[in-house]
């Protein structure tokens, strides 16, 4: 059987088509989990009432996981999707990336909120009662307590999630052949 070998020039297009078609899996998938989290959160909470749920927490989850699962789908992307790793090498990246996206949205991802909504100035200046600042030096603390917390679901989450992302871009590439 002959093989084909691509040029320097088509590998770069292919990784770069993927690493773009991974960032839009990332981005699409987010935007639809963080909706679904926010729902079952609110229906948890007893938030939900005849007007239906808030999109407070939608937005909120949204906008902290944006960063880092833009940032690591588009790395995923340009592996594709990690699928020439042996599998313990593929559970200790998914729990790795699982403890750094809700490390990164419960202490920068929530900073950043904290300061889109008091403000800079708030968020940033000391004073002796509680506040936003304090709040901020809280999120720091519990974040990777947090993250460990939550590292069951979010491993094997993760796992499902890139295994999705394998299977799109085998799709897409197949579709662009």
């Amino acid at each position: 059987m002959k093989q084909i070998h691509l040029g320097e020039g088509a590998t770069i297009c292919i990784k770069l088509r993927s690493t773009v078609v991974g960032l839009i899996y990332g981005l699409v998938t987010m935007f639809f989990l963080s909706f679904i989290i926010s729902f079952l959160g609110d229906f948890a909470a007893g938030g939900m009432s005849v007007g239906g749920a808030s999109f407070g927490g939608w937005l909120w989850f949204f906008a902290t996981s944006l960063f880092p699962v833009s940032v690591i789908s588009g790395i995923s992307g340009y592996f594709q999707a990690f699928r020439n790793i042996r599998l313990w090498g593929y559970w200790v990246l998914c729990a790795f990336l699982g403890f750094i996206i809700p490390l990164f949205m419960g202490s920068v991802g929530a900073t950043l909120m904290l300061i889109l909504e008091y403000g800079f100035e708030r968020v940033m200046t000391p004073s002796p009662e509680i506040t936003a600042n304090d709040i901020m030096h809280d999120y720091f603390k519990l974040a990777p307590l947090y993250a460990l917390i939550v590292l069951p679901v979010t491993t094997p989450f993760l796992a499902l999630w890139l295994k999705g992302m394998q299977a799109f871009l085998t799709y897409v590439g197949n579709k662009w052949k």
